[in-house]
Order: structure tokens, then sequence, then C-alpha cells
């Protein structure tokens, strides 16, 4: 049903002016398998004036894996492997006004997205999804989907303002002083950075089942199945919450933010 939608499918608009950039990046060949009919699915939204596919796996060409042609779709090839958190400097190149960035393993409907970016527009102070996680009293964290609530920390899938973006490269600035935690932010933690980019938590929101490739709960391809994410979380966000780097000072002070650039 859903590749279908990606080639009949009816075109989705908004009322507003508006334009969204979608970004999505790959690297493991077994999340290629659905390239095309995803790139289909963004197309559908008119809103959509830019689709960036970043290939992070040099080993791979995925430039033919998409049949459709649309002047609005840019191809990148990485020259060397990449890890997940460089996708947020791949969209600091365009300097999106409103990014949407969305994990290759998530399937979703023209509709969906229409919906995400209305909420963003709506409410461009903080960050938009559909999934993310509560850090429990207990330590723990608890995972939530299909509802509407504040999330400590997004997952899956991020929509964001070019202010957003900047604060990000702002507080990856900071992190770069531990080769350790970059590292994490890096392979697998950059959730936990673009989360954190305003005052307020992220908001998640309920638009119906998010369908995935198979391959999202698989140990050796996700990353969250990983035996060390949960203790590196943890590691993210003592740092994030550290008193030494002053949050609130630093995403309230635009000149300090315009110094990453």
């Amino acid at each position: 049903m859903w590749k279908v939608n990606g080639i009949l499918g009816r075109e989705i608009g908004q009322d507003f002016p508006q334009k969204a950039t979608v970004l999505i990046t790959y690297f493991n060949p077994a999340r290629m398998e659905h390239i095309d009919p995803q790139v289909r699915n963004v197309l559908k939204c008119r809103f959509v004036d830019r689709v960036i596919i970043s290939n992070h796996n040099p080993d791979i060409s995925i430039d033919q894996m998409v049949k459709v042609r649309d002047k609005r779709l840019i191809f990148i090839n990485q020259e060397i492997k990449r890890g997940c958190g460089f996708r947020w400097a791949v969209a600091a190149e365009f300097d999106p006004e409103y990014l949407i960035v969305v994990d290759d393993d998530i399937l979703l409907f023209p509709s969906q997205l229409a919906k995400l970016f209305q909420h963003l527009i709506g409410e461009p102070e903080i960050p938009h999804g559909f999934t993310g996680m509560r850090h429990t009293e207990n330590g723990e964290f608890e995972y939530y989907e299909r509802v509407d609530m504040d999330v400590d920390f997004l997952c899956e899938i991020y929509a964001v303002t070019r202010q957003n973006l900047r604060q990000y490269r702002e507080l990856e600035h900071h992190i770069e002083r531990d080769t350790h935690l970059s590292k994490l932010v890096d392979s697998s933690m950059d959730f936990m950075l673009i989360s954190q980019t305003s005052l307020q938590n992220p908001r998640i929101h309920n638009v119906g089942r998010i369908f995935r490739c198979l391959t999202f709960n698989q140990a050796g391809i996700a990353v969250h199945k990983a035996d060390d994410f949960t203790e590196n979380m943890l590691e993210v966000d003592r740092f994030l919450n550290t008193a030494d780097l002053h949050k609130n000072d630093l995403l309230a002070d635009p000149i300090s933010v315009e110094k990453v650039y």
C-alpha cells in the first residue's frame, strides 16, 4: 500500500507558503531496498522544495536506485564513510529555513509528513516528531509513539528550523572538546543533541501507525540494538546536564550561535 501510494497516490499541499527541506541519509545496504518508494512518497508533498539524499557509504552507489526524476532531488555521495551524526553537517551546508530529517528505516506517507510540517510551522520554537523518549526518575528511558506529548528526546523523525540547526552545531562544537563523547554523537547519539536545541522540550504527535522496514529492530543494523546504547545515552545525557555547559545561556545567546559559522 505504501509503495503503491508513492506511484499512484495524490499530491499533498498546504495552505501556508513555507517550504521544507527533507533529508534522508543511508549507510547500510539492507536499508536501501526502499529508497525509491521513500523518495516518491516525499515528493508527493508539494510543500517540499528540496529532497537531499546523502549516501554515507562510498562502497555503495545509490543514485540509480531511485528511478523517479525530479528537479527537487539532490544526491550527495560522501567520499569517506560517515556516521549518522554527519547528516546535520550536510543539512547545514544548505541552511534550510525548515528541515525534516527522517531515519532511513522509516516509511512515511505524505499525509504524515504534511501533519508534521504543520506542527512545525505552528510552533517553530521547538523540535517536533512522531516518536520519542523520556528519561525517568529511576534512570531508565521510556519510548513513546502514537501519542501527543512532550518528550526529552526525539527519535527517528525530526522537524526543526534553521535556528535549531545552528544551535545543534553550537552544542556539537562544545561536545567536540571530549573526543569520546564526540564519537558517540557522530555514530548514534545525534538525536539527543538535536532534541536539546530549544529552551523547551520537543514534542511528538500522533499521526497513526508508523511503518518501518524490517531492519528497524535488527541487531547489527539498528543502532539502538547495540549492547551499550543505553549506557551511551546516559553519558551524553550527563554532558547535556553539566553545569559548565550553561545550556540556557547558550541557546538564548544568538551571537554565540552565529559564531559556528
